[in-house]
């Protein structure tokens, strides 16, 4: 027989075993993601909600079960992630599977994450992902994220893969997409190769991404080799970015500033156009009061053709009275044409008799030819009358033409009936009897 002692050190035994099992059997109950996460990073796993012990006789309410099945699924989702970590993917099948998602910002998504780690030991798994995916408009913002980054370790190698994979102005873009990431971050050494002999053919066009990356990273430089460049409308458009990039840096008021500021007319023009386009639609009033300075100068007509035709896509009367009381001149002759075209198409009548109220003359002439122009595509008949009303000869031949071939589509036995009487001359005669045929995207824009 066991004494005592004997019976009560065999207890405690047992009882140290019992618990060393249940912390054994614990310990292999509990999922991966609790075992051993040194490799990943804290802030990459989600916390694990607590769960309040609850009494075997206790039944489980809805709510617990619902947060049990919760606490499992994200477990779940916690050891899928484990298991990526462990074994990750090469940028290769990354690529891919970017390539397949449908979702156009998951697919954005999946390749920048793919991209955003190339090197010169990955870029050529890159570019097995790429083979199969054409170089064109419909691929674009994927190659640009390509040869961007690529552009950050080796542009030239980026400039000679565009001209293998496009050729003529297509690889001329492409290749401006690299000067864009390379002036970015060494803007000289890109402006060296642009200045090459070697590279004067495409110079123009490499320009353009030279600028832009020059000027996210030096505005003054940038504009310092804008302002030395000689030439024509590319010039222009290139003060474009520049205008672009001091409006994200101070606001439309630092931008307007520094366009009135450009002492050559041609950039003037550019940075104008540029500002008009960007804001004209959602703040005329704003770029109305600053342009009213600037009426009838030549670098500001585009600037006051894209006011007319913004504002008049939402508020085609204000924009139209604030042209009517501009001084006489081109300024206000651009932006009533621009604006009477979008009334038009919103009201014919209440444009119509706009129009009606003015008195007839030179300073009419294209507004009535807008007008004539729009409203033919649904009564060409209508339209005509006012087409003949146009002072200016050439302008008033050039219109009926137009008219008269849309009334033509509409009602061919009405313009038969009209035209031995009409004046014209056989030549015009048959121009408006033999109308070209529309192109899907003219139908699509007169609707």
């Amino acid at each position: 027989m066991e004494s005592k002692s004997s019976k009560k050190l065999s207890g405690v035994f047992l009882l140290l075993v019992g618990a060393a099992l249940f912390l054994f059997g614990y310990y292999l109950g509990l999922p991966k993601s609790s075992i051993d996460n040194n490799e990943i990073a804290s802030e990459e796993l989600p916390p694990k909600p607590s769960v309040e012990p609850q009494s075997k006789n206790i039944k489980p309410s809805t709510k617990s079960s619902d947060r049990d099945r919760d606490l499992q699924e994200n477990e779940e989702d916690v050891e899928e992630e484990v298991k990526n970590l462990a074994s990750p993917k090469s940028i290769e099948q990354m690529l891919l599977s970017a390539q397949s998602e449908t979702n156009p910002i998951k697919r954005s998504a999946a390749y920048a994450r793919a991209l955003e780690n190339l090197n010169r030991d990955n870029i050529g798994q890159a570019l097995k992902a790429f083979e199969s995916l054409p170089m064109g408009f419909e691929n674009m913002q994927e190659y640009k994220m390509l040869l961007y980054s690529w552009s950050q370790f080796d542009p030239l190698a980026a400039i000679d893969y565009c001209k293998t994979r496009a050729s003529g102005i297509g690889a001329g873009f492409a290749a401006s997409g690299v000067l864009e990431g390379w002036a970015n971050r060494d803007p000289e050494s890109a402006r060296a190769w642009v200045e090459d002999p070697e590279n004067a053919g495409m110079a123009k066009l490499y320009n353009f991404g030279l600028v832009k990356g020059w000027a996210n990273r030096d505005l003054e430089g940038a504009t310092a080799y804008v302002m030395n460049l000689k030439g024509g409308e590319e010039v222009s458009k290139l003060v474009g970015i520049l205008a672009d990039r001091h409006n994200r840096e101070g606001g439309f008021g630092q931008a307007s500033s520094w366009a009135e500021e450009l002492p050559d007319p041609k950039l003037k023009e550019g940075a104008f156009m540029n500002l008009s386009r960007s804001f004209a639609r959602d703040r005329p009033e704003e770029v109305a009061e600053w342009l009213e300075t600037h009426a009838n100068e030549k670098y500001s007509a585009k600037a006051f053709e894209n006011l007319g035709r913004k504002w008049s896509e939402t508020d085609p009367e204000s924009s139209i009275d604030y042209f009517s009381n501009l001084p006489d001149g081109k300024s206000q002759e651009v932006g009533i044409k621009s604006s009477i075209s979008n009334w038009a198409k919103q009201d014919p009548l209440a444009a119509g008799d706009w129009l009606n109220e003015r008195e007839s003359g030179p300073k009419l002439d294209s507004a009535l030819a807008a007008y004539a122009s729009t409203v033919s595509t649904k009564d060409g008949g209508a339209a005509m009358e006012w087409a003949i009303s146009i002072s200016d000869e050439k302008l008033q031949q050039s219109t009926i033409k137009k008219v008269g071939q849309e009334w033509y589509r509409q009602d061919k036995d009405s313009v038969e009936s009209w035209l031995p009487s009409s004046g014209l001359s056989e030549t015009a005669q048959k121009s408006i009897r033999n109308p070209p045929k529309k192109s899907w995207w003219q139908s699509m824009h007169e609707k």
